[in-house]
């Protein structure tokens, strides 16, 4: 078969729609066996060019187009496959399942290769993309919150109220505890209380929110976020954790800033490696200690836990 490249919608080929315009979908099968597609979902591919080079978040988002090609407006996304069409932060792996949600008849269960999750209100805090619908960035949040943790609940939120234009500790909350109440939750509502109340849109990353829990977990003096370091009129830094009264800095070095989608294609890891390192002189040469810590710190807080020991941020 002669793939119809010219028909693919995000590099993806619907074999309903193949089959309606006249072309023979059986031959899709062993185009896929010889690795030119790769099968999706029943009847749905995707380009193997397009699906090689996609990062994990939008692989499952090619998931999620898929189910939606089959099911159309029978789907509401939610939890992870809301995060990823959303573009929010989650906290863990993408799964290989697409989570939707379902009816508490039908109960929460895993069917057609969707993780689907039950609850009756299909409409409060759901969004509609165009192609599919799914939960909003709050009922998201709320979701992963009741469901998957503190932690992860924290990650989501925080990405939930910084797409709302929330900033600053209680920024936010009280929407957040609306929608919660909205839902009529039947799990979790201590835990989304606490992750409304702790909730801050000015954390930028997924570690940086995991930072924060951490910190507060060890007693840690508390910070402010993103804040901009100015010495005698002169902008030094923006960094993503200040005691200003101390002068000391704690920056959280994931490995995003350095991969090729973010540090964009002018620019080489070698030089962003040599950018921070002038921030960082910078900084030190106005007075400031500045504190590094990577996600190893965060699995093993002990480590954390001695270093901000060692600089009196604890006792």
């Amino acid at each position: 078969m002669q793939i119809p490249y010219h028909l693919m919608n995000e590099g993806m080929l619907v074999a309903s729609t193949l089959d309606a315009l006249g072309y023979d979908t059986r031959a899709l099968r062993r185009v896929a066996t010889a690795g030119t597609l790769v099968r999706l979902a029943r009847g749905v591919y995707v380009n193997a060019v397009v699906w090689q080079s996609a990062t994990p978040r939008e692989r499952h988002v090619l998931r999620c187009r898929a189910t939606a090609a089959r099911l159309g407006n029978q789907v509401v996304l939610a939890a992870a496959s809301a995060a990823a069409v959303l573009d929010l932060t989650y906290l863990g792996r993408w799964p290989e399942r697409v989570c939707a949600l379902n009816s508490v008849a039908d109960g929460t269960r895993v069917r057609g290769g969707i993780s689907w999750r039950a609850h009756d209100d299909r409409h409060t805090g759901v969004r509609d993309l165009g192609w599919v619908r799914t939960t909003d960035p709050y009922r998201t949040a709320i979701e992963v919150s009741a469901r998957e943790g503190f932690l992860a609940g924290v990650v989501t939120a925080d990405s939930a109220l910084r797409a709302n234009g929330h900033r600053g500790a209680g920024d936010g909350a009280s929407e957040l505890l609306a929608m919660a109440e909205s839902l009529q939750l039947q799990r979790g509502v201590r835990r989304v209380e606490r992750v409304a109340a702790f909730a801050n849109g000015h954390s930028e990353s997924a570690g940086e929110s995991w930072t924060r829990v951490v910190l507060a977990d060890l007693g840690a003096e508390h910070p402010e976020l993103q804040v901009d370091i100015v010495d005698d009129g002169l902008w030094l830094a923006r960094v993503d954790f200040c005691w200003p009264e101390r002068r000391i800095v704690l920056e959280f070095d994931g490995e995003k800033k350095y991969r090729a989608p973010l540090r964009g294609a002018a620019r080489s890891a070698e030089d962003i490696v040599i950018e921070e390192k002038k921030r960082e002189d910078r900084l030190r040469a106005a007075g400031w200690t500045v504190l590094r810590i990577v996600w190893d710190d965060l699995r093993e807080p002990e480590r954390l836990r001695r270093l901000l020991r060692r600089h009196g941020l604890i006792g």
